[in-house]
C-alpha cells in the first residue's frame, strides 16, 4: 500500500490531492443530481441526453485554447479560477431549485457554462501534477489522483442520493461548498512554472500541439483508444437514472448506491494501476481491461435484478477506470513537458464527445429501450478494443516508467 501511494510523500502534491478531493466529490454529486433532476423534470431519455450534451460542445470548442492557457499561464491561478466558477454555477443551480423555477433550459445553459470551465480545468490540473512530483513519480501520481477521484465516487453519489431524497436544494448547495473548499486549498500551493519561449502566437501554438501529436505514432494510437470508451461506454453514467426508474424500478437512494457500486469498482481499478505503475505490460493490461469493460456493460444492461446490477456495475467501474487511467498515464509519460497542456487539452476534447454521445444514446433509449441500447454499445466497445489490439501490436509494448536515463521511455517500435 505504501508503494501504491508513494507520490503522496511529496508535500505539495499531497496538498493538491487532498484539496482536489472536495472538487472531485462535487463533480460526482453534480453528475447524479443534474441527471436525476433532468429526468425527474422531463421523464425523457432524450431530454436527459440534451442536458448532458450541453456541456460537451463548449468543452470541445474551448479545449484547444485551454491547452495553450495551461502551457502559458500560472496553472495554480487557472485552477483557482475554474474552481470558483464551478462553485458559482452550482450555487445558481441550487437557487433555481430552491425557488421552484428550474427548467430543462436552465440545466442546458448551466451545463454549457460548466463545459467551458471544465475545458480549462482538466489540462491545467494534469499539467500541474508533473511540476510537483517530477517525471519519476508521474505515473504513480496520476494513478493516485485517479484513486482520489474514485474514492469520491464511492461516497459522493450515495451522499447525493440521500440529499436528493431529503432536499434537492441542499444537494446543489453542498456541491457549491465542495468547489469553494478546493479553491481555498489551492491558495496554499506554489505558483506554476512559467515556460520559456512564449514568443509565438496562440494560434501557432495550437497548430503546433496538433502537429506534435500527428508526428508521434504512440500519441496517435492513444488518442484513438481514448475515443472508443468515451463514445460507447462512459455515457452509461448519465443514463443510470433511466435504469433506476424504468428497468430496476427503485428509488433515488438506490440510484446513489448504483453510482457508488461503480465508484467502488473504479477505486479498486485505480489502486491496482497505481500498484502496477512500473509493470512492463501496461499496454496489454489496457486492452484486456477495455474488452472486459464492454462485456460487463452489456451484462449490466441486460440485468433485471438490482443486486446483480450492483455487482456488474462494480466490474464496469473497475475495468473502465483501469483502461482510462492507463491511457491517460501513457499519454503524459510519452509527451514532452512543454506540450503537456496542449496534449492534455486535445485529450480532453475526446472527453467532450462523451456528453455529446449521450444525446444520440438517449434518443435510442426512447426508441429501443435502455437495455438494448447499452447492451449494443457495450458489445461494440469490446469488439472495437479487441480489433485495435490485434491491428496495433506496438501498443501492447507500451510502458509507464521512464528510461534508465531518467527521461521519457523510448517509443515502442513495430516488429
Amino acid at each position: 500500500m505504501l508503494h501504491a501511494f508513494s507520490s503522496l510523500t511529496v508535500p505539495q502534491f499531497r496538498t493538491l490531492w487532498l484539496g482536489m478531493l472536495f472538487s472531485l466529490a462535487s463533480m460526482q454529486m453534480d453528475l447524479v443530481a443534474r441527471s436525476w433532476l433532468a429526468y425527474d423534470l422531463s421523464g425523457s431519455g432524450l431530454a436527459l441526453g440534451l442536458v448532458v450534451a450541453a456541456r460537451g460542445l463548449p468543452q470541445l470548442l474551448c479545449s484547444v485554447v485551454a491547452g495553450v492557457a495551461a502551457d502559458r499561464l500560472d496553472k495554480r491561478r487557472l485552477l483557482i479560477a475554474t474552481q470558483l466558477s464551478l462553485a458559482l454555477l452550482a450555487l445558481a443551480n441550487g437557487v433555481l431549485v430552491h425557488l421552484g423555477v428550474v427548467a430543462i433550459w436552465h440545466l442546458v445553459i448551466i451545463g454549457a457554462l460548466q463545459g467551458a470551465v471544465f475545458a480549462f480545468n482538466f489540462p491545467a490540473r494534469q499539467a500541474y501534477i508533473p511540476e510537483l512530483v517530477g517525471i519519476e513519480r508521474l505515473a504513480n501520481a496520476l494513478a493516485v489522483h485517479a484513486t482520489g477521484m474514485n474514492a469520491s465516487r464511492v461516497v459522493a453519489p450515495a451522499a447525493a442520493g440521500l440529499l436528493l431524497t431529503w432536499s434537492p436544494t441542499v444537494a446543489f448547495y453542498a456541491i457549491a461548498a465542495g468547489y469553494a473548499a478546493t479553491t481555498l486549498t489551492l491558495l496554499r500551493l506554489p505558483p506554476g512554472r512559467k515556460p520559456s519561449g512564449q514568443g509565438t502566437g496562440a494560434m501557432a501554438e495550437i497548430v503546433g500541439g496538433f502537429r506534435y501529436i500527428v508526428r508521434q505514432p504512440v500519441l496517435r494510437s492513444l488518442m484513438g483508444l481514448a475515443f472508443v470508451p468515451v463514445l460507447l461506454g462512459v455515457p452509461y453514467q448519465h443514463l443510470l437514472p433511466v435504469f433506476q426508474a424504468d428497468v430496476l424500478r427503485v428509488g433515488p437512494s438506490q440510484l446513489g448506491l448504483m453510482y457508488t457500486a461503480a465508484g467502488v469498482g473504479s477505486l479498486v481499478g485505480s489502486l491496482g494501476v497505481a500498484y502496477l505503475a512500473a509493470s512492463p505490460r501496461q499496454g496489454q493490461l489496457q486492452l484486456v481491461a477495455g474488452i472486459a469493460f464492454g462485456v460487463a456493460l452489456a451484462g449490466f444492461a441486460l440485468s433485471r435484478a438490482y443486486e446483480v446490477s450492483l455487482a456488474l456495475l462494480f466490474v464496469v467501474g473497475l475495468t473502465s477506470q483501469a483502461y482510462l487511467t492507463i491511457n491517460g498515464t501513457l499519454l503524459m509519460v510519452y509527451t514532452d513537458r512543454k506540450f503537456y497542456g496542449r496534449v492534455m487539452s486535445i485529450y480532453n476534447m475526446t472527453w467532450a464527445f462523451q456528453p455529446l454521445a449521450t444525446l444520440p444514446l438517449g434518443g435510442l433509449v426512447d426508441v429501443l429501450g435502455a437495455p438494448a441500447t447499452m447492451a449494443g454499445a457495450g458489445a461494440l466497445l469490446a469488439v472495437l478494443v479487441a480489433a485495435i489490439g490485434v491491428a496495433n501490436p506496438v501498443h501492447r509494448r507500451m510502458v509507464t516508467v521512464p528510461s534508465s536515463a531518467g527521461g521519457r521511455p523510448a517509443p515502442p517500435r513495430a516488429s
